[in-house]
C-alpha cells in the first residue's frame, strides 16, 4: 500500500501505434496469472517486461529510475503470481460474498487488480481502489484488453477512498488492512460509504509462523485486534474465520 512516486520514461514506445500497446497488454494476461507469496522473484521474461513497459507507454509520460520500475516490475509479479490462487483461494473467498449481481463492491487496495477483475464478472459494479497510480494506470490497461463493462478504477488517499456516502454494499480489504493508517477512523470514515447492512470483508495474514515472510510476522494484525477494531468503529461482526485459508484469516463485519 506504501506509495511511491515514479516518473516513467519511455519516449520510443510513446511513438508506437495503440495496437503495439493494447498487444502488450494482452500478452500479460497470457502470461502472468495469479497474485504471490511475495518471495524473491526470477527476472521478468521478454514477454511480461514488454507488456508492462507498454502499459506505462499507454497510461504516464513521466520519468522513472531503473530501481523504481524494477520495483513495480515485482510488486506485479507478486501480485500476479500462478500460486496465489492456491493459497489465497480468491473463489472461496468471493464465494463468502453470497449473490453479487445487484451489488456493488469496492476493492480497497485493489492492487493488480486481481480480485476486482475476478468480482467484476459477477457484480453490478465493481470499484478497483489504490492510492498508487501505477496500480491504477496498470488495471486501466488490462481493462482495455477485457473490455470489463462493470469494472471502474478509483485513485485515493491514504485516509479518504474517495467513495460516495452510501455508494456500495460490500467493501473487500486483501492484504491492505495492515497498511491501513489510523485504522478505526479510516473504518468510521469508510461506514458512510457502505449502504445499511452492507458488509466489509477484510483479509489479511495471521499472526504466527508460516512461509510467507513478506509482512514479517511482528507487524501483521492479529485477528482479535480486527475484530476489536471492527467494533470501535461500530461495525457488527458476522464471522471469524481462521480456517478456511492457511495462511489467512477472514473476518466479515456488518454495517448496522
Amino acid at each position: 500500500m506504501n506509495t511511491l512516486s515514479i516518473y516513467l520514461h519511455r519516449p520510443t514506445l510513446l511513438q508506437l501505434p495503440l495496437q503495439t500497446y493494447l498487444f502488450g497488454a494482452l500478452l500479460l494476461i497470457a502470461t502472468v496469472g495469479c497474485h504471490n507469496e511475495r518471495r524473491p522473484q526470477q527476472p521478468l521474461t521478454f514477454t511480461e517486461q514488454n507488456a508492462l513497459d507498454t502499459s506505462y507507454a499507454i497510461t504516464s509520460h513521466n520519468h522513472t529510475t531503473h530501481t523504481a520500475e524494477d520495483d513495480f516490475h515485482q510488486q506485479i509479479r507478486a501480485y500476479e503470481s500462478k500460486d496465489r490462487v492456491f493459497w489465497q483461494k480468491p473463489e472461496l473467498v468471493i464465494s463468502k460474498m453470497g449473490e453479487l449481481s445487484d451489488k456493488v463492491v469496492a476493492d480497497i487496495g485493489a492492487g493488480s487488480g486481481y480480485f476486482a477483475r475476478r468480482l467484476a464478472m459477477r457484480a453490478q459494479r465493481v470499484i478497483a481502489i489504490d492510492i498508487d497510480p501505477r496500480f491504477i494506470h496498470f488495471m486501466d490497461s488490462l481493462k482495455m484488453v477485457e473490455q470489463l463493462d462493470r469494472f471502474e478504477t478509483r485513485l485515493a488517499e491514504p485516509m479518504d477512498p474517495h467513495l460516495k456516502p452510501q455508494e456500495v454494499d460490500i467493501v473487500l480489504m486483501v492484504n491492505t488492512y495492515l497498511y491501513l493508517p489510523q485504522r478505526v477512523n479510516y473504518l468510521k470514515h469508510l461506514k458512510k460509504s457502505i449502504k445499511p447492512g452492507g458488509r466489509i470483508f477484510i483479509i489479511d495474514f495471521k499472526k504466527k509462523k508460516i512461509p510467507i515472510t513478506d509482512p514479517p510476522a511482528h507487524i501483521r494484525i492479529p485477528l482479535y485486534q480486527v475484530e476489536q477494531e471492527l467494533e470501535q468503529a461500530g461495525y457488527r461482526i458476522i464471522e471469524s474465520d481462521d480456517t478456511s485459508l492457511d495462511y489467512q484469516y477472514i473476518v466479515v463485519a456488518e454495517r448496522p
